[in-house]
C-alpha cells in the first residue's frame, strides 16, 4: 500500500475512535447527599452538632421535660429538625438520639433534647442562635452543665417559685447533659461537701455529681467551676457549691422534687445568680517574702498575737478590743501545715470566746481592710503577726519572782510590765550573769543540773519578731546539745516555772538579777560593744587580722576589698558586705578568707560600729 494512503487511513481511525469515546464516557453525576447529624468544629464553641450540610442544630432551655415547648410563632424562628432514617457522623452514638411527636409533627432528639434550626443562620457553620434570650444553645456532645427554664414542683407535689415560696412561674437552673436537675446543699461550705458520709452510705439520697468540667453554656464562666475531692471521688462545684442529684428524681429529665425535701430551700437549685457559699471557717497558712509563713482566716485576713497576753487569757479589752477584734473559731479546722491540737479556746473577761494558738489568743487588726494585709505587725512593739514557728517571741508582763514579790525591769521591787523573750509557747527565757560570750558556764557535762536551768535547745532559728535582728542570735554546742544564744547570752528555762506560760519566777532565784530576762535592749554578754571606734578597735583589727589572711575575696584592690583604706571599709560596712563577710553569711566571701569565723564578741563589736553608721571616730 502506498505510504501516503496508509498514513491517511490510520489518522481517520484515530479520529473516529476518539469521537466515540466522548459519547460513551459522559461526566459522572454527583453522589446523592445522605441526611445525617455530624460533629463540626467551631472555632469559638468547640465541637457542635450540625446537619449534613453544616447547618447548626440547637436545644431549648424551656424543653425541660420530654416534649417540645416551642409552638406557634416560636417554630417560625426555630424550625424543628427531623430525619426519619438518621445517619450519624463519627463521634456520635445512635443511643443518644430519639424521636418525639408533638403538635408540629415528629422531631429528632439528642440526649432527650429536641433539636431545632435557627432561621437566622443563613449559611453553613453560622451559630447566630447561641444564647438567644438566654434559652437557646448550640447542641454539643459534651455539655457538663446545661440550663433549663421550668416550673419547680417539690416532692410534696406543690409548685414553688424561685424563692421557694408557693406559686407558679418558670425558674432557670442547672441540669446535666441529659436534663437531670442539679442541686446545692445550704449547709455546705465553700468547696466543702458537708453531707456525704465517708462510706457513701447516704449517697443514694443525694448522689454527688461526679463530673470533669467540659462544655457549658457560653454565658457561664469556667472560672466559677471547680472540682473537689469527696473521699476519693471528684464532685463538680459552682461558686463553691458542691453539686448533687436528688435520688427521688430517679434520673428523670425535668424532675425537680428535691426543692422541697426535707423542706423548701435546704437543697436549692443552682443558677448563675447564686451567691457564693461562705468558705469553711478555718485557719490557714499564707506566705510573705519578708515575714515568711503566717496565719490567716479562710478569707486571707491576717491573725495576730499580743505581747501582753503573757498568761492564758486576753489582756485586750475596751477600746483595744475594738481595734483588735478577737478571733473565734467554733469548730477547729485548719489548713495544711497546721495542727488542730495546737489550737484551743479561752473565755474573755467579757464572756465571749476566743481561739488560741499554742496558748496565744488570736486577733484581727481593724486596720487590715484587705486580705493579705499585715499592717498590725510590730504596732507599739507588742502586736505580732501570728506565725506557726516562732523560736523567739516577746511578752510584756509583770515580773513575779520565785519569792512571790513583784519586780521591775531593773530587778528592784515594784510594779510595771517588762518586755522579755519567751519561746513559741510563751515560756520565759533567761540568761546567766556568770556565762561568757556564747559560752555556757552553768550546765554540767552530765546535765545533772539541767533540771534546774534547762538549756533552750533548738535545731535552728526560725521566726522572730520583725524588730529583732537574726544576726544577734547564734547556736552553740553544749556537750553535744544545741543551745540558742542572744547577743552572746546562752538562753535557759527555769525549771520551777514548770513550763507554765507567763511564769517568770527565775528572776529572783537565787537572788534578783542573777538570772535576768532578756530583750532587744539587752547588752552583749561580757563584750563592750557599745563604744567601738575606728581608731580604737576597727583599724587595729583590720591591720592585724586582715593584712595577712586576705579578709577580702582576693588580692586587693582588683580581686577583693582594700580594707586598709578607710573609705573603702566604710562603704563596704554601709552596704552590708562587711557584716555578711565576717558573719560568714551565705552568698558573701568569708572573712577571714582561709581562717575560722571570728569570735562572737569581735563580730558584735564590728556590728556595733556598723550599726552606729561606721563613723570616723
Amino acid at each position: 500500500m502506498n505510504t501516503r494512503f496508509l498514513f491517511l487511513y490510520l489518522f481517520c481511525l484515530t479520529f473516529i475512535f476518539s469521537c466515540k469515546k466522548d459519547v460513551i464516557d459522559p461526566e459522572p453525576e454527583p453522589e446523592p447527599e445522605i441526611p445525617m447529624v455530624k460533629l463540626t468544629q467551631n472555632g469559638t464553641l468547640g465541637n457542635i452538632l450540625t446537619d449534613h450540610k453544616g447547618k447548626t442544630l440547637y436545644i431549648f432551655s424551656n424543653d425541660a421535660g420530654a416534649t417540645s415547648t416551642c409552638t406557634g410563632t416560636c417554630l417560625e424562628n426555630w424550625p424543628v429538625y427531623y430525619i426519619q432514617d438518621l445517619k450519624l457522623g463519627t463521634g456520635l452514638d445512635a443511643a443518644d438520639f430519639g424521636t418525639i411527636e408533638g403538635t408540629s409533627g415528629k422531631q429528632t432528639t439528642y440526649k432527650g433534647w429536641p433539636l431545632y434550626y435557627y432561621k437566622n443562620d443563613a449559611a453553613a457553620g453560622q451559630t447566630n442562635g447561641e444564647a438567644v434570650a438566654g434559652n437557646w444553645w448550640v447542641a454539643k456532645p459534651d455539655y457538663s452543665i446545661m440550663y433549663v427554664n421550668a416550673q419547680l414542683k417539690g416532692a410534696d407535689g406543690v409548685n414553688y417559685k424561685g424563692d421557694y415560696t408557693l406559686g407558679d412561674g418558670l425558674t432557670k437552673y442547672f441540669v446535666d447533659e441529659k436534663g437531670r436537675t442539679l442541686y446545692g446543699f445550704a449547709r455546705d461550705n465553700f468547696g466543702k461537701n458537708n453531707f456525704t458520709k465517708s462510706d457513701f452510705s447516704n449517697n443514694s439520697v443525694w448522689p454527688i455529681y461526679e463530673e470533669t468540667l467540659e462544655a457549658i453554656p457560653s454565658t457561664l464562666s469556667k472560672a466559677d467551676f471547680s472540682t473537689i475531692d469527696v473521699f476519693g471521688k471528684k464532685q463538680l462545684a459552682y461558686k463553691g457549691w458542691p453539686l448533687y442529684y436528688f435520688g427521688a428524681d430517679n434520673a428523670v429529665k425535668g424532675s425537680n422534687k428535691g426543692v422541697s425535701f426535707p423542706s423548701p430551700g435546704i437543697w436549692p437549685v443552682i443558677n448563675e445568680n447564686v451567691t457564693s457559699l461562705p468558705k469553711e471557717p478555718k485557719v490557714v497558712l499564707a506566705n510573705d517574702a519578708v515575714l515568711g509563713s503566717f496565719m490567716t482566716d479562710q478569707d486571707g485576713k491576717t491573725l495576730y498575737f499580743f505581747s501582753r497576753d503573757a498568761a492564758d487569757n486576753s489582756a485586750c479589752s475596751g477600746g483595744c478590743a475594738t481595734t483588735w477584734p478577737a478571733y473565734h473559731l467554733t469548730n477547729i479546722a485548719v489548713g495544711p501545715g497546721l495542727n488542730a491540737a495546737d489550737f484551743g479556746e479561752i473565755v474573755r473577761p467579757d464572756g465571749a470566746k476566743q481561739t488560741t494558738y499554742k496558748g496565744w489568743p488570736l486577733y484581727y487588726f481593724s486596720g487590715d481592710t484587705q486580705a493579705g494585709e499585715k499592717k498590725g505587725e510590730a504596732v507599739n512593739n507588742v502586736w505580732w503577726i501570728a506565725k506557726p514557728n516562732y523560736t523567739i517571741m516577746q511578752v510584756s508582763a509583770q515580773l513575779v519572782g520565785h519569792d512571790g514579790k513583784q519586780y521591775k525591769s531593773d530587778y528592784t521591787e515594784g510594779t510595771g510590765n517588762t518586755i522579755y523573750f519567751v519561746d513559741g509557747l510563751g515560756r520565759t527565757l533567761y540568761g546567766f550573769v556568770n556565762d561568757a560570750f556564747d559560752d555556757n558556764n552553768f550546765t554540767k557535762e552530765d546535765f545533772s543540773n539541767n533540771g534546774v536551768w534547762p538549756i533552750y535547745e533548738v535545731a535552728s532559728l526560725a521566726s522572730i519578731p520583725s524588730t529583732l535582728n537574726k544576726n544577734d542570735f547564734n547556736i552553740i554546742t553544749v556537750f553535744g546539745k544545741k543551745q540558742l544564744t542572744y547577743k552572746g547570752w546562752p538562753l535557759y528555762y527555769f525549771g520551777n516555772d514548770g513550763n507554765v506560760r507567763g511564769a517568770n519566777k527565775g528572776i529572783s532565784f537565787p537572788s534578783p538579777g542573777i538570772w535576768p530576762i532578756l530583750n532587744g535592749s539587752s547588752d552583749y554578754r561580757n563584750c563592750d560593744a557599745k563604744t567601738v571606734t575606728y581608731s580604737g578597735f576597727i583599724k587595729s583589727f583590720i591591720s592585724t587580722t586582715c593584712a595577712t589572711s586576705f579578709c577580702h575575696g582576693g588580692s586587693a584592690p582588683a580581686g577583693g576589698l582594700a580594707l586598709g583604706d578607710y573609705n573603702v571599709l566604710k562603704t563596704t560596712a554601709a552596704s552590708g558586705r562587711l557584716y555578711g563577710a565576717i558573719s560568714h553569711t551565705q552568698g558573701f566571701s568569708p572573712m577571714p578568707k582561709d581562717n575560722p569565723k571570728l569570735d562572737g564578741c569581735t563580730i558584735a563589736k564590728i556590728k556595733s560600729w556598723i550599726d552606729a553608721g561606721a563613723l570616723d571616730n
